[in-house]
């Protein structure tokens, strides 16, 4: 399952160079892909998956880390932070991860490794958050 830490790593530089330039994410990415020379078909696919997802649900990620993110509006979250938080969002809300814990650590783990711990642990308690309450909503869905 490498390929999916390495694809969510992808897509954070993605989704960063996107946010900055405000191209498509589409030539972001294939600029990216370019520039780093990545030809594994799995972390490629993953990749995309992931930055369709986001893409897809922009509004409702947005609108949900808003939520979550007391006192803190989107624009005032660093470009790493809030593009982890997308990524994170979108994967564990609308793509259902073989390994959920994984996926959580590997986002918090970027966040270290780019930005610093004091945003690992903003990441991780808004990711928390949204997930924990998303976790109890769709089972008292299946319940019900």
């Amino acid at each position: 399952m490498r390929f999916r830490k390495k694809a969510r790593e992808n897509g954070l530089i993605v989704l960063y160079r996107w946010d900055i330039r405000g191209d498509s994410i589409e030539k972001v990415l294939e600029e990216y892909l370019e520039e780093k020379g990545i030809k594994n078909d799995e972390v490629i696919d993953y990749t995309k998956k992931l930055l369709s997802t986001v893409k897809d649900r922009l509004t409702q990620i947005d609108s949900l880390i808003s939520e979550y993110s007391e006192g803190w509006s989107l624009d005032r979250l660093g470009y790493i932070e809030r593009n982890a938080l997308r990524l994170g969002v979108a994967e564990l809300l609308y793509m259902n991860p073989p390994d959920p814990g994984r996926a959580f650590n590997d986002y918090i783990d970027l966040v270290k490794r780019y930005a610093d711990g004091k945003a690992a642990k903003f990441v991780n308690g808004i990711l928390s958050g949204i997930y924990k309450d998303y976790k109890a909503t769709s089972s008292a869905k299946r319940a019900g």
